[in-house]
């Protein structure tokens, strides 16, 4: 896929895709919603979850530091674990990828004030459609793009932020009335709001010197938004008394801080990011098919470069095409609950690659044990946050693997014709 000279994406791209595709929807419209589990202690479920997040961010470095092609996940898997595996893994990716996409392009109109549930879902079909279009003409235009649109996002939110690191030595982690009961599901939450991370490995194909940038980038991604959501969250809890019951928190934390002005600026903000949000992903979501199709699952036509733009079109019209479908027919909450089991695939299995690459090098039983550490903690975590869940959602993604493997069959027999 990556012709001489089309590797293009910069540390700064790679790091803006990673924080973009991170901070998206969920720092805007969560606060409420954890203030309402938690209390006062609600920013511990941010904190807990990078925690238990860093070692599967970690494999994901230590995973993207040993690849220049696209896929991601899905490359590691199919390296690792034989081509049916690497299928599985990057159909799920993919899976994950149009969900979260079509979550926040949902999620735009929830800042629009007055937005008829008819105009929201207009809204949301038009971005997905915009930016489909924006990244057929080409990875740098989209690479731009996504950098604005990261960058600009971060002003307001970076104010919200500073009011909360003043807010910092009053902060009393103390719990509402059901006290630490409900950290899974606040955790479950803040799992959503740090996805992201992982999309970073998936354009290496087209990035300058990914075994350097694309690691720097997973990590910073990872760290960088926990500092942020915390500090937000802890800002509108001191700003906002009846933040549980807010449906806009960080506009209300915001016009308590700056005034009216202050307000109309985070709600700017707030769709500006869930429009850089579905920037992001059309840019990196249809990769995954890139990488399938360079592997075989799938039609070869899917990683064809345009002969005008160099994109791979025939990826970015069907993805498009998906997440378009998604968000006009899904709710925002239902899509955010697919997306955190599904999500857990790609997790699991590129923790798994790291444990079995250590294994092989490791010369020792200590070193085993030693080696095995950080993969397996990351698998634990990621089992433990898809489990605050439920099954049904389990039984979904099942189902959704199922018709990949359909697929996969259909298109392999119609390549044989």
């Amino acid at each position: 896929m990556s012709a001489p000279g089309s590797r293009q994406l910069s540390r700064f791209d790679l790091l803006c895709l990673g924080v973009n595709a991170v901070v998206g929807s969920s720092v805007f419209l969560f606060p409420g919603r954890l203030a309402g589990l938690l209390g006062a202690a609600s920013p511990a479920a941010y904190a807990l979850t990078a925690l238990l997040l860093a070692p599967v961010a970690l494999c994901f470095a230590e995973a993207a530091s040993r690849h220049d092609r696209a896929g991601g996940p899905a490359l590691y898997a199919h390296e690792e674990f034989g081509p049916t595996a690497g299928f599985a893994i990057g159909w799920l990716c993919w899976i994950t990828m149009i969900v979260s996409w079509a979550a926040v392009a949902n999620g735009i109109a929830a800042y629009l004030p007055g937005t008829a549930p008819w105009a929201g879902k207009a809204v949301a079909a038009a971005a997905i459609a915009a930016f489909g279009a924006l990244n057929w003409r080409g990875v740098r235009l989209g690479a731009w793009t996504t950098d604005f649109f990261t960058v600009a996002k971060l002003v307001p939110i970076a104010l919200i932020a500073a009011a909360g690191l003043k807010a910092l030595p009053a902060w009393r982690p103390e719990t509402g009335p059901q006290g630490w009961a409900p950290l899974g599901p606040a955790c479950f939450l803040a799992y959503f709001a740090f996805q992201g991370f992982e999309t970073v490995p998936v354009p290496a194909g087209e990035a300058k010197d990914p075994k350097r940038d694309v690691p720097f980038a997973v990590l910073a991604a990872l760290g960088g938004s926990a500092v942020l959501y915390l500090l937000v969250q802890i800002a509108a809890l001191s700003l906002v008394p009846g933040l549980a019951a807010s449906e806009r928190p960080l506009a209300d934390a915001a016009s308590a801080l700056m005034g009216p002005w202050g307000a109309g600026l985070v709600t700017a903000g707030a769709v500006i990011s869930m429009t850089g949000y579905v920037a992001g992903s059309a840019l990196g979501g249809p990769r995954y098919l890139v990488a399938l199709s360079e592997e075989g699952h799938l039609p070869r036509r899917l990683a064809a470069a345009h002969p005008r733009f160099g994109t791979p079109s025939a990826s970015i019209l069907c993805s498009t095409a998906v997440a378009f479908v998604a968000a006009l027919l899904l709710d925002f909450d239902g899509l955010v609950d697919f997306s955190n089991v599904v999500i857990g695939a790609q997790f699991l299995s590129t923790c798994a690659v790291v444990l079995r690459r250590r294994a092989r090098a490791a010369r020792g039983s200590w070193a085993k044990a030693r080696g095995a550490a950080m993969p397996a903690a990351g698998m634990a975590a990621t089992v433990w946050l898809g489990a605050q869940g439920g099954w049904k959602q389990v039984a979904a993604s099942a189902v959704v693997l199922a018709a990949g493997f359909a697929l996969r069959a259909g298109a392999r027999s119609l390549d044989k014709l």
